[in-house]
């Protein structure tokens, strides 16, 4: 009698929470039904949905979060036309290309959360932090509720059918995708909504397991991690050298975390280390100078790209929030989360604010300047390669501009134009010793070359070869395929003919005897100088020709790697 009872309580529960959906939320739900009959129309035509459709889910978020804002007073009615925008933008045909560009994901997927946190308008802590809570247990709650639902179901089904044997028909797949898709994009939301309507008036509260896991696992690892922060700030006191620019990544994850932390500590009765959290602000702005002091070395360095651009804009949210609560009673999250989104708003909708253009007009700067230093650009603003001279002293400047032209090759192509010079154009031109993208630093004590062949290569001997194989490409199905793993080169050729192994150490030995070169006592600009000759491989059998190779050197030179380009063979 008692589970019996439990289960028409349940019901009971399930039967009120829709009848408070209906009543609370009817445009999200008309938007959630369309969307949902619309994808189920899309799927029995085996068709693929029009971008429009992502709008009815997006502007059900939308009413969600004009429903939560304007309550029940009289700014009511402007809940029933708030999904009207989105009619004409269902209409306009750039929509499917403005879906994938920066301004319509993080719309989507930062603006809209940032709204939906936001739109409660709590200016205390404890209630917004209460408000997330609250919002991520319903959807946490919902998907695992809606896909154990949807699980068991699919259990049943699919066992039915396979004892009755219809499990090959084709209505069942039909019925399974179908049920899928009502699951995904309508239960999930409804209860959702179900569960915000019954908790989000109520105050969430810690438990045992959020106390054990803040006060004695995330908390010691934030005070350890700042530890290690003051101590770098030491070591660069001491050394008096500036900081690189991944710095501030470190920085920046670090102090959100650090944040995360300190506001999810709101929803706890028993704290440890209050004195921390209480001075955290006073405790971060060494990190915070430490953070812009790495960003400025970075792009004064490197330019601006869009992802440091983006860096940029959440370290002046993060500054402002560390600022911000400097004082008890200007600290609110609230004014953090609107921060957040009148910047992102900015750098999204402001063209000459936009990320993109901020980076092509650095980068730009940028090659112009390195230009410049080296002599070769022209009153008119276009390179000329015939002024260059080498300079061993010039190596920086040379990467420089080589790293600009190749950010701007396929992002700006006036500006190449107008430079009259691409990125292999400019390589090329420098010699060797200048160039620094094929011999880099792979880890502590080892020396890293690549060495990649000219175009054009003499081959002799050839008339020895019957059957000759190209376009390899890394090994996986049929046809001609090579792998070089565990120091050894597999060759195979799909035709039946065996696989040919080949050992690095053999490679290796053969590549160095033709050039008359040692292990010991080469150097990179060696290789580079005897490329054409060396990347063969020849034995009675076989002749191997290889489009790069990659060495390695700790104490000696090792065969890293290497990529086939055609063979020939008896």
């Amino acid at each position: 009698m008692e589970l019996k009872q439990k289960f028409r309580n349940g019901l009971e529960a399930l039967r009120e929470g829709a009848l408070s959906v209906l009543r609370r939320h009817p445009v999200e739900l008309v938007l959630l039904l369309a969307l949902t009959v619309t994808l189920l129309v899309f799927y029995g035509r085996d068709e693929t949905p029009g971008s429009w459709v992502v709008l009815l889910g997006w502007s059900a978020l939308v009413q969600l979060v004009v429903n939560l804002l304007v309550g029940y007073g009289p700014w009511r009615r402007i809940y029933w036309v708030a999904w009207t925008p989105f009619v004409p933008l269902a209409l306009w045909p750039g929509l499917p290309e403005w879906l994938t560009t920066p301004q319509g994901l993080v719309s989507l997927l930062v603006l809209m959360p940032l709204a939906l946190l936001a739109c409660r308008r709590a200016r205390e802590n404890r209630r917004f932090v209460s408000d997330a809570v609250l919002y991520l247990r319903s959807a946490v709650l919902a998907m695992l509720l809606a896909y154990v639902a949807f699980g068991l179901f699919e259990a049943i089904l699919w066992s039915t059918a396979f004892i009755f044997g219809f499990s090959s028909a084709e209505w069942v797949g039909t019925l399974s995708g179908r049920l899928a898709l009502v699951t995904h994009f309508f239960a999930v939301p409804v209860l959702f909504l179900m569960m915000l309507d019954r908790w989000l008036a109520r105050r969430a509260a810690g438990n045992r397991l959020l106390e054990v896991m803040l006060n004695y696992i995330f908390t010691p690892a934030v005070v350890a991690y700042a530890a290690m922060l003051y101590l770098y700030l030491f070591k660069i006191l001491f050394t008096w050298r500036l900081p690189d620019g991944g710095v501030a990544y470190l920085v920046f994850g670090f102090t959100i975390a650090a944040l995360l932390v300190k506001a999810l500590r709101e929803l706890l009765e028993r704290r440890t280390l209050d004195w921390f959290y209480d001075r955290f602000s006073y405790l971060s702005l060494p990190f915070v100078a430490l953070f812009w002091v790495g960003v400025a070395r970075r792009v004064g360095e490197y330019g601006l790209t869009e992802m440091r651009v983006w860096l940029l804009a959440c370290g002046a949210v993060m500054s402002f929030c560390v600022l911000l609560f400097l004082s008890r009673r200007a600290g609110r999250y609230l004014w953090v989360v609107l921060a957040a989104m009148v910047t992102a708003a900015v750098l999204l909708y402001i063209p000459p604010l936009e990320p993109a253009r901020l980076a092509l007009r650095s980068q730009t700067e940028r090659a112009e300047r390195a230009a410049g230093r080296l002599g070769i650009l022209t009153p008119e603003g276009r390179i000329d390669l015939a002024k260059f001279e080498a300079d061993m002293t010039q190596r920086r400047t040379c990467r420089n501009l080589y790293e600009a032209l190749d950010y701007l090759e396929y992002r700006d192509t006036l500006v190449i134009d107008r430079f009259g010079v691409t990125p292999d154009e400019f390589r090329h031109a420098v010699p060797f010793a200048l160039e620094e993208e094929y011999v880099t630093e792979a880890g502590t004590g080892e020396e890293e070359c690549w060495v990649v062949p000219s175009s054009n290569r003499r081959i002799e001997g050839i008339d020895r070869f019957r059957t000759f194989y190209a376009d390899f490409y890394g090994y996986a199905g049929d046809g001609p395929c090579y792998i070089f793993e565990q120091d050894t080169l597999r060759l195979a050729f799909g035709d039946g003919r065996p696989d040919f192994r080949i050992a690095g150490g053999e490679l290796m030995e053969q590549m160095l005897r033709r050039v008359h070169l040692d292990a010991a006592s080469a150097s990179g600009e060696d290789f580079e100088r005897e490329k054409d000759r060396m990347l063969f491989y020849e034995d009675d059998d076989i002749l191997i020709l290889f489009s790069n190779a990659c060495f390695c050197r700790d104490s000696v030179w090792r065969l890293d790697h290497v990529a086939v380009d055609c063979a020939m063979t008896r």
